[in-house]
């Protein structure tokens, strides 16, 4: 799936650091479980227990590496822009399904 030109994601200033340091203590508990031989039972936490077993023996490292830097967290949230119009559309919480519509000024 390529990437969409209309949707993106949204994380304010007060809150990057926070993001960060989540992404950051992923990576050293990847690295933990390497280091002590419990990478099939970190995949499967970090997963989730339903995920097929298949697709997860098919992820090296940088895969997982890749997955915790773009997975979204508790502070990242969507952001959607009209392809017709334009307007922007955020998501209220982080995880919601409620979105605030913002529009353009006009010129």
């Amino acid at each position: 799936m390529s990437p969409s030109p209309h949707a993106g994601y949204l994380v304010w200033d007060s809150d990057v650091d926070l993001s960060i340091d989540t992404r950051t203590a992923n990576i050293r508990a990847f690295f933990s479980a390497l280091k002590g031989g419990t990478r099939d039972q970190w995949l499967s936490d970090f997963y989730g227990k339903n995920a097929p077993q298949s697709r997860l023996a098919e992820k090296d490292n940088a895969d997982v590496i890749e997955d915790i830097l773009s997975r979204h967290d508790s502070w990242t949230r969507h952001v959607f822009r009209c392809p017709l119009c334009g307007r922007m559309y955020v998501q209220r919480k982080p995880g919601g399904d409620d979105f605030r519509c913002y529009d353009e000024e006009p010129p």
